[in-house]
């Protein structure tokens, strides 16, 4: 076949949307090669062997080095594919940005002799049609994503004309609303600084992980976060929050390129209370940062009394912090003490004299020096129960200042 019939062939396979596989198996039939189309991740989206070679697919290629090295011009070398240690002639795909790799790979009967390169006017006009088709699949997936985007935003700020509205939505989402959901906000954070190509690819993940993980879910992007609207599993009801905690736990695995965090709103029956769980899990997501001893989700109704402080204003929470325990910090600083984290232990941990000591590394009558020094200071006695739930109140403030790590 000529080049002139090869192209027209293309052209066609286009016009009848064969898709990728449809131009891979063309140019299989073409050059009796085969042929294997990857993203730039290595990712198979195509794999056709004529029926002479006895080469099984995979889902995911090592792409050699000399491929990514010489980005934007064919190249060729040797490849490991099950085991075996096979020629590939490769063309990159994708003219600004790498966006696939397309592989020809010889077959081990044929001589060093034989040219694949040959068919390189071949392999360049299938990697264009590629290019063109997968560009045109990302179009409909920021399509699909947009509309999505837009019913999840609608959901969370109550903007549907009524339930059965809503419900018939959901079900083009795949989405049942009978039962009781909950809003998790996730929020990704950057590795490195050249990994702000892969939130799209990172995003997607999180909607497939609960699409599979918790049927029923949907998944929305707003202002760069990530939103969750998910059903809660019958047999779930009764431990929802370490149920969720172990949801997020995998999902930090599948996606650990990226570190993230989320915050949880309360649990409703309601779809009407979406807007609330929303709110709430924003909050959770932003005090979380703040008071948060490890990575685990924050939910909003075990933060406490240290969400009331939220939306009060710096000044606000400054003043109320050193008239409580100002005079503490004082002497931290003049005398490089501590004594801010031996109370902040010491009312953690439920006043418990030997623990506090042993988490502390200090002697029993060490601390007790501390405490006594402490009410000094303060003037006050922390046997009073006001007085312990003011300074305690105060030590989250702290937090959410930024003046101290709770540890």
């Amino acid at each position: 076949m000529n080049l002139a019939d090869f192209l027209r062939k293309i052209a066609t396979a286009q016009a009848n949307s064969m898709g990728v596989p449809g131009l891979s198996r063309i140019l299989m039939n073409e050059i009796n090669m085969p042929v294997i189309i990857t993203d730039d991740k290595g990712r198979v989206l195509s794999w056709h062997c004529p029926p002479s070679v006895a080469l099984f697919p995979e889902e995911r290629i090592m792409l050699p080095s000399t491929i990514q090295n010489q980005r934007g011009i064919p190249s060729e070398g040797i490849i490991s594919l099950k085991g075996k240690k096979l020629k590939y002639f490769c063309w990159p795909i994708g003219e600004a940005k790498i966006i696939g790799y397309l592989l020809l790979i010889e077959k081990p009967e044929q001589s060093s002799e034989t040219k694949p390169l040959l068919y390189g006017q071949f392999a360049e006009a299938v990697s264009l049609a590629v290019m063109v088709e997968i560009m045109h699949q990302r179009e409909i997936v920021d399509i699909e994503k947009n509309y999505k985007d837009e019913f999840v935003r609608d959901l969370i700020f109550n903007n549907f004309d009524g339930i059965d509205e809503v419900i018939r939505l959901g079900k083009i989402w795949g989405c049942n609303f009978s039962g009781a959901h909950f809003v998790m906000v996730i929020e990704l954070l950057n590795k490195s600084s050249n990994m702000e190509a892969n939130r799209l690819e990172a995003s997607l993940n999180i909607e497939k992980f609960f699409i599979e993980k918790v049927p029923g879910s949907i998944v929305g992007e707003m202002a760069h976060f990530q939103v969750v609207i998910t059903p809660l599993p019958k047999e779930q009801a009764d431990d929802w929050h370490n149920y969720t905690r172990d949801l997020f736990a995998t999902l930090s695995s599948i996606i650990s390129d990226w570190d993230c965090i989320a915050g949880v709103g309360k649990l409703y029956e309601s779809i009407n209370m979406l807007y609330r769980s929303y709110q709430q899990a924003k909050v959770a997501l932003e005090l979380g940062k703040l008071v948060q001893h490890d990575c685990s989700p924050a939910f909003f109704d075990e933060l406490g009394a240290v969400r009331l402080f939220y939306n009060q204003s710096e000044q606000d929470l400054d003043e109320f912090y050193k008239e409580a325990i100002g005079p503490l910090e004082k002497y931290d600083q003049e005398n490089n003490g501590s004594l801010l984290m031996t109370l902040w232990h010491y009312l953690r941990d439920g006043r418990d004299i030997k623990n506090v000591s042993t988490k502390l590394f200090i002697h029993t009558n060490t601390l007790r020096y501390r405490l006594k020094k402490i009410e000094e200071l303060l003037g006050a006695s922390l046997e009073h129960e006001e007085t312990r739930f003011n300074i305690y109140a105060a030590l989250k403030v702290a937090a959410i200042l930024g003046k101290i790590e709770q540890k």
